[in-house]
């Protein structure tokens, strides 16, 4: 299945809560989930698959990833030593393009994908080229000297959506961001019950 392009906020009105990473808008103007039946009001039970389902789309639409995506990160995270839900949350927040977005760089990970597919990302004086690599502690990127002055990461970085994790040290003058320490399991900007989704992938 390929990475969704369709409306943000219908996808924040199915699943029920925020979505920092996929958009910026709310749905508090139209917080019923999308169709005439949610219109009515009506109510409907959601079965045991449905809310594993509905907790594995939260990763899924916040972080960006296609289904085999996300499936590869949960099968790697399995093959590590410790707990799984715990593994899985460290891959997804030591990604690129997370980093770049939680660095303050961009508004919403679409963008950041953009911002690191265009070449205007640099790791180690190399251009990066995939927003899925990851990083470590004690790594840093830059934006590309040409790209520094661009209005809107200037405004971003001056204002980031979400606070920036404490791990994240932004040079200002440079926009190097050097990882000190990644963004643990508890510091996820969505609220999601990751037991759920390895039970999802685990039926």
């Amino acid at each position: 299945m390929a990475r969704y392009t369709g409306p943000r906020l219908r996808i924040i009105r199915r699943i029920g809560t925020e979505l920092p990473g996929l958009t910026t808008k709310t749905a508090s103007r139209r917080p019923n989930p999308p169709g005439q039946a949610a219109a009515g009001k009506r109510q409907f039970k959601v079965s045991e698959y449905g809310m594993r389902l509905r907790e594995k789309q939260k990763l899924r639409y916040h972080y960006g990833l296609t289904e085999r995506g996300l499936r590869l990160l949960y099968q790697k995270a399995y093959r590590q030593p410790g707990d799984t839900g715990r593994n899985l949350l460290m891959l997804l927040e030591s990604r690129l393009d997370n980093l770049v977005w939680r660095a303050g760089l961009t508004r919403t990970m679409p963008a950041a994908r953009q911002l690191i597919a265009h070449g205007h990302i640099n790791i180690n004086s190399h251009r990066a080229t995939s927003p899925g690599q990851h990083l470590k502690v004690g790594q840093s990127f830059t934006v590309r000297e040409k790209t520094r002055n661009r209005e809107d990461l200037r405004v971003s970085v001056n204002a980031p959506v979400l606070e920036r994790p404490a791990g994240i040290k932004v040079d200002l003058d440079t926009l190097t961001i050097t990882i000190e320490a990644l963004p643990g399991p508890e510091q996820v900007p969505v609220q999601v019950n990751i037991q759920k989704v390895i039970e999802f992938f685990a039926q």
